[in-house]
């Protein structure tokens, strides 16, 4: 066999070998890239996981801090209660000794100045938001506001309505800093239980 044929029968082979090479390699390449993009879409996927996880957090970050905010507005808002829960107290001792009857002059003065005094204090304390709630016998009897100390019957009177003033009630902003102690009118059980009767017969 000449050198020519050799090398006509020789390269037919080598070019069955390469494209068995080429084959193989183009098959690695195709796993390599299936593995690559495999691990690509897991990296995507933990990404993804990982920004739900950080806006999820961001956002509940930002309802704490619109929690904490409104708690120290209400902090600040009601932060004089318990002093004017105090001073309301001692007001009203203060308005118990004033209204004292007395004929000497020199006294009559003290209590003046004196009754110059407590306004003054209650106005301070009307400028940091304290309203006396307003209770007039006659008026309907509110569980919100009032408090009910005791309870009498007078018929002239509606049921349920307010028959005395015991204790001035006081509002602190839209809180009731302390509820209006009253005597309230009721009718008595044993005469609810007559005018059943009667009704009855």
């Amino acid at each position: 066999m000449s050198e020519v044929e050799k090398e006509l029968v020789v390269e037919p082979e080598k070019e069955l070998t390469s494209k068995k090479e080429q084959v193989k390699e183009e098959k690695t390449k195709k796993k390599k890239k299936s593995s690559i993009e495999n691990q690509l879409e897991s990296v995507q996927e933990e990404l993804q996981s990982v920004k739900d996880k950080y806006y999820r957090n961001l956002a509940e970050m930002e309802n704490f801090k619109k929690r904490m905010n409104e708690d120290l507005k209400k902090e600040r808002k009601y932060a004089g209660i318990t002093m004017a829960d105090k001073l309301i107290d001692s007001l009203e001792v203060f308005d118990q000794a004033l209204n004292m009857q007395t004929e000497d002059k020199n006294m009559m003065n003290f209590l003046y100045g004196f009754k110059m005094i407590k306004d003054m204090m209650f106005n301070a304390l009307k400028d940091e938001g304290v309203v006396l709630v307003e209770s007039k016998i006659g008026d309907d009897f509110d569980p919100n506001i009032h408090e009910a100390m005791d309870k009498e019957y007078n018929p002239e009177q509606k049921e349920n309505t307010i028959l005395k003033v015991v204790k001035k009630g006081y509002k602190f902003k839209d809180r009731i800093l302390r509820p209006a102690m009253v005597v309230i009118n009721i009718k008595p059980e044993e005469e609810n239980k007559e005018t059943e009767s009667n009704i009855e017969e």
